[in-house]
């Protein structure tokens, strides 16, 4: 569509990638509409999915071309999370950029008070609100509401919890960071860490629930294996900063507290060697680990 005159305040560009979320699609899509902030371009790129999300979508058109300053849909072959989000980059105008996953959903005012937040604070590379966990039902079944500055280090140990679900990132930084690599996995904390390193900016999180993260049944085997060998992934891009050998230790208690309440024996032989290591004693996974060891099954 032609850009409309614009609403008042800065464009914010947001993606939705859309993969075999065809139950949850409508509900992603209705949060994105309601937002009471107006000045929102939306692209929404189904992934190749292979069941109905494509159709789901297909049934908004119309209301999204009426409520969006810009709006495209775009339905193609799988590419990957990472190449899909670097698709929307090419056609996003913003000063701002978010984006949802189609399984997920927004409070009314994420947008109006992120934008808000980085107006004010302008060596704020990325804001992020707080969380709700729901479940397949929309359930509600927690909160995670925490607020804080990060900067490099922090992000780096794993010390920030940011909440791809409820973010805003300016968009000319991404571009800078060179868009999403498409070898990771892990592409939030690649970026986060990316957009951090080696400037004074700084990622903040705000103590506002401001999004409803999906929460899926347990992790597979497969998928424990698949998250480290991400997270290994991005440390490497890291390997000349002094804080790697400590970020190794990190990954590892990461690991040991998710295998130890499903893969007991494997997590013992991970312990013997994080018990011989003194960055594990300042790590809480580390003792979250040990808990699931003695007391899940």
């Amino acid at each position: 569509m032609d850009s409309k005159d614009c609403p008042p305040g800065p464009l914010v560009t947001m993606c939705v990638p859309v993969y075999n979320h065809e139950g949850f699609v409508e509900a992603s899509i209705k949060s994105i509409v309601a937002q009471t902030y107006k000045n929102i371009e939306l692209i929404i790129i189904d992934d190749g999915s292979t069941d109905g999300s494509a159709e789901v979508v297909s049934r908004f058109l119309e209301q999204c071309e009426a409520r969006f300053t810009r709006f495209k849909f775009v339905s193609r072959p799988n590419k990957g999370l990472s190449a899909t989000l670097n698709d929307a980059l090419q056609w996003a105008s913003g000063t701002y950029f978010s984006a949802l996953a189609s399984d997920d959903i927004l409070y009314p005012d994420k947008t109006a008070v992120l934008v808000e937040h980085m107006l004010g604070n302008p060596d704020c590379v990325a804001s992020f609100g707080s969380v709700s966990l729901i479940d397949d039902d929309g359930v509600e079944r927690g909160v995670r509401k925490r607020g804080g500055k990060y900067q490099f280090d922090e992000v780096f140990l794993l010390r920030a919890e940011l909440p791809a679900p409820a973010s805003m990132v300016v968009l000319q930084a991404i571009l800078d960071a060179g868009g999403y690599n498409p070898d990771v996995k892990i592409e939030d904390w690649d970026m986060w860490t990316r957009l951090t390193k080696g400037n004074n900016k700084f990622v903040e999180v705000l103590p506002l629930v401001l999004a409803k993260y999906r929460m899926h049944p347990g992790n597979t085997m497969k998928q424990l294996d698949l998250v480290h060998n991400g997270l290994l992934m991005v440390a490497e891009q890291h390997r000349d900063h002094p804080l790697y050998d400590r970020v190794q230790c990190v990954l590892s208690c990461v690991r040991f507290r998710n295998l130890a309440s499903v893969r007991k024996t494997e997590a013992i032989h991970l312990l013997r060697k994080l018990l011989v290591n003194f960055h594990s004693y300042s790590e809480p996974r580390f003792y979250q680990g040990i808990l699931h060891l003695l007391f899940r099954w």
